[in-house]
């Protein structure tokens, strides 16, 4: 097994080396909370995620972390979930110096501003728009590591759909989905993401933000023609269900889960895992993921938790995997 799957988490917060990646997307693909309201949840999590990267040298860290493995029709593994409880967070929590701790909550107030700026940056572009933004050095990360260097997030302005007809004639040749799913849930909105470029000069950025004191650089960057996920919202009488799709490389995923008791299930004969949030995590959302037999499609489907049972959620799924 790899060392732990929060490496690229680490890699991020603490930028050695600069790691071309969506910082937004790799943070919030773990903790992942939209709404302004649950934003209190995002910032436990970041702490958590911070204080694991601080100590991630450490083996005990990793002692008993609960796995739970998807395997396809023909056996193989395709998605690694890897669970961290609420005892094994404090046990962390406890490896920690006042300084450190001190640290971290200052760490993660500074990574919430920064994904902020970047959200707002974004909303200011086009569909189809990307950037990369260069933050420099702070004093957590190079009290962390002294040899750290900057981070460059990179990211992309989504393409918007209000009818799954519009949304299919961009992505309909990777996977389906249906238009309405359980009893009354109807396509409400789509957006479809590819990855940002990583055709930026780093070197000039770095130069404008000395010459210039600002808090950050900002450039405009081609986008790739690399399908990243899409995202639909359905709408119903009791609430909202959400449906993120994207396609697996060669290698099995991996997915951390915190704060959520994790089950694995059945749709049909394809193996899934159910996600239901602790009763003291703040979360409304339950979820399921799997990996399509026979296909790289992956699937999450998120259902908020007074609009559908976990019985609801498991036929809407059977409803999607029907489709070819």
């Amino acid at each position: 097994m790899d060392k732990n799957r929060f490496n690229r988490m680490r890699e991020m917060l603490l930028s050695k080396p600069i790691p071309k990646v969506d910082v937004k997307d790799k943070v919030m693909a773990a903790v992942y909370a939209k709404k302004k309201q649950e934003e209190k949840v995002v910032k436990k999590k970041i702490g958590l995620l911070l204080t694991v990267g601080l100590l991630a040298g450490a083996s005990s860290v990793w002692a008993g972390m609960e796995i739970v493995q998807l395997k396809n029709e023909k056996g193989e593994v395709v998605l690694e979930i890897e669970k961290m409880s609420e005892v094994q967070q404090q046990q962390l929590k406890q490896q920690l110096t006042p300084a450190q701790k001190d640290s971290i909550t200052n760490r993660s107030e500074e990574l919430m501003r920064q994904l902020d700026i970047g959200e707002q940056i974004i909303e200011g572009l086009n569909p189809g728009d990307a950037i990369a933004i260069y933050w420099p050095l702070t004093e957590f990360q190079l009290q962390a590591n002294p040899y750290s260097k900057p981070f460059i997030d990179v990211r992309a302005k989504p393409f918007t759909y209000s009818t799954l007809e519009e949304m299919e004639q961009k992505v309909g040749h990777l996977f389906k989905i249906p238009v309405e799913i359980g009893t009354d849930f109807k396509f409400t909105k789509g957006k479809v993401s590819y990855e940002p470029s990583d055709k930026y000069d780093e070197e000039a950025m770095k130069a404008e933000l000395k010459n210039t004191q600002k808090e950050y650089v900002v450039k405009q960057i081609p986008l790739s023609d690399k399908f990243r996920n899409a995202e639909v919202e359905y709408q119903g009488q009791k609430g909202s269900t959400f449906l993120d799709v994207s396609i697996l490389n060669d290698e099995k995923a991996s997915v951390g889960a915190i704060d959520s008791t994790i089950e694995k299930v059945m749709i049909g004969n394809n193996e899934a895992v159910y996600f239901h949030p602790s009763s003291n995590n703040g979360e409304s959302f339950h979820s399921l993921q799997w990996v399509k037999n026979g296909t790289k499609v992956r699937y999450n489907l998120r259902i908020q938790m007074g609009a559908g049972t976990k019985e609801e959620l498991i036929k809407m799924a059977e409803q999607i995997n029907q489709l070819k």
